[in-house]
Order: C-alpha cells, then structure tokens, then sequence
C-alpha cells in the first residue's frame, strides 16, 4: 500500500507541476510511455498527450491546486482515490473527481478520471 499513497502523491504532484521540465519528468516516472488517460472530457494517450493534457488543465485553471481527497484504495493491480482541485485560499474545492488507475510493473498504464463536481457555466 505505501508504493500506492507514493504513486498517487506523484501523481497528483504532476497534475501541480507547472515547469514543463520538471512535469516531463514526473510522467515518465508516474506513466508508462503508452498509457492512456480517460475523463469525460479528453482521451489522451502516451506521455507526449498527457503532458499537453495537464498543460491545458493548468491553462484553464490558472493557480489552482489538486491535492487528495482522501484515502487511496488499492488492490491488485488497481487504485481508486478522489481529488479535489481548489483555488488559492478558497474554502471549498471547485472540481472533485475521482480516478481509478490500472498499474504495470509499478507505473500507471491506464486512468479512468470521473466528475463529480463541477463548475456552472456562467
């Protein structure tokens, strides 16, 4: 379970990480090189589409920090944990979603995000 809480705090730290350089590194430790990313709104696949993923998450969201909401689940070869994505100094998050990601040899090969919380369109 340690590997588990560590893969996902890398994880999350990618999704934070807002050099270019420094965020290149992080998915190609967190990611193996094909693995896809799914949420309701993208489909990205290898480490080249995920990073252009964050970056346009990062570009919407200018500021705004993911952290974990909670405990990671683990079993197998699989996580499960929620996250929230919140403004600087806000009360309450603007986005909580979950993901479950399927492992390989210690790196994540496929993440399937959910929403369960989102913004209103003004």
């Amino acid at each position: 379970m340690n590997h588990a809480n560590q893969l996902v705090a890398r994880y999350i730290q990618s999704w934070n990480e807002t050099d270019p350089l420094r965020r290149r590194v992080l998915i190609e430790d967190v990611y193996a090189e094909q693995a896809s990313y799914t949420d309701p709104m993208v489909q990205a696949k290898g480490w080249e589409a995920i990073d252009a993923t964050i970056a346009a998450v990062q570009n919407m969201f200018p500021g705004h920090v993911f952290e974990l909401g909670g405990q990671v689940d683990a079993h197998h070869d699989t996580l499960r944990f929620h996250w929230h994505l919140t403004a600087p100094g806000a009360n309450e998050p603007l986005v909580i979603g979950f993901d479950v990601a399927a492992l390989d040899n210690g790196r994540i090969r496929q993440v399937y995000g959910f929403l369960d919380k989102v913004p209103m369109a003004a």
